[in-house]
């Protein structure tokens, strides 16, 4: 089956399209974010204990609502059977783009936290709604801000939610997956929980990095893979199981990328 979709966009046509993402991207946050504030997140305090699931399925609706309000871009996720109901993971997933979040976001089925700058929490609406999700600021110059992320994402864990990490510690410059940081799979063995290893494509010839025009008509694919359990980050060295989910990640990667690619 073709899953991946892409077309080169004319200079005119990209432009078109950025102006028709970015007044949805706005249109969007502005509704979603009300809706968190007048509606999910009161509902959340009074009835969820702190796991704010509520207000982060209003974040899916509004991660997948800019993707179906641009006419260039599909989503399309495999590998849903790995995620089991009920259960917790930290996820890790290769960066593109400022479009992964919106990507897994849309196609994930779990309440998951996710570190971001903390520069964009300030942002009017947007910034709103992160913090009423219960997403983490850091701070990424100063070491004490990452530590306390560190214990946010140990009391998340122990609450039963999952976490999105992107383990490369920043976009990748050119769709490649790089080097892995160890934050994450120390997280996941001191806390007995199993790694959901994700990867994406499509996002970063979208919207590449440093840039807010749109290059491409796109498919944004998200592969989930089998999970790392507990007993295999126990058996091994942190950097062994690191550099076996890098490469497994990568070969599914290049896999998605060789697959046939359909046109329009």
């Amino acid at each position: 089956m073709k899953i991946y979709r892409e077309k080169k966009l004319s200079v005119p046509e990209g432009y078109f399209y950025s102006v028709v993402m970015w007044f949805g991207v706005c249109f969007l946050t502005v509704f979603f974010t009300l809706a968190d504030l007048l509606i999910a997140f009161p509902l959340s305090v009074l009835f969820e204990k702190g796991s704010r699931n509520l207000v982060h399925r209003v974040s899916r609706l509004w991660a997948a609502g800019i993707i179906r309000w641009n006419p260039i871009w599909k989503l399309a996720v495999t590998g849903l059977g790995y995620i089991e109901k009920g259960k917790n993971y930290i996820v890790v997933a290769n960066h593109q783009s400022l479009l992964d979040i919106l990507a897994v976001c849309a196609a994930l089925p779990l309440n998951f936290k996710f570190l971001a700058k903390k520069e964009l929490f300030y942002v009017p609406f947007l910034g709103w709604a992160m913090a009423c999700a219960g997403y983490i600021p850091v701070d990424r110059s100063s070491h004490e801000s990452g530590r306390k992320a560190m214990k946010r994402i140990q009391a998340l864990l122990k609450m039963n939610l999952s976490v999105l990490l992107f383990p490369e510690g920043t976009r990748s410059p050119d769709g490649k997956i790089h080097a892995f940081k160890m934050g994450a799979f120390k997280l996941a063995r001191d806390n007995k929980v199993e790694i959901l290893p994700v990867v994406i494509d499509g996002t970063g010839r979208a919207l590449p990095k440093k840039s807010f025009f749109l290059k491409n008509r796109s498919t944004f694919i998200v592969s989930i893979g089998k999970p790392v359990s507990p007993e295999a980050l126990s058996d091994y060295s942190i950097d062994e199981v690191k550099e076996n989910v890098r490469h497994e990640m990568t070969a599914r990667l290049a896999k998605i990328r060789h697959q046939p690619r359909g046109k329009g």
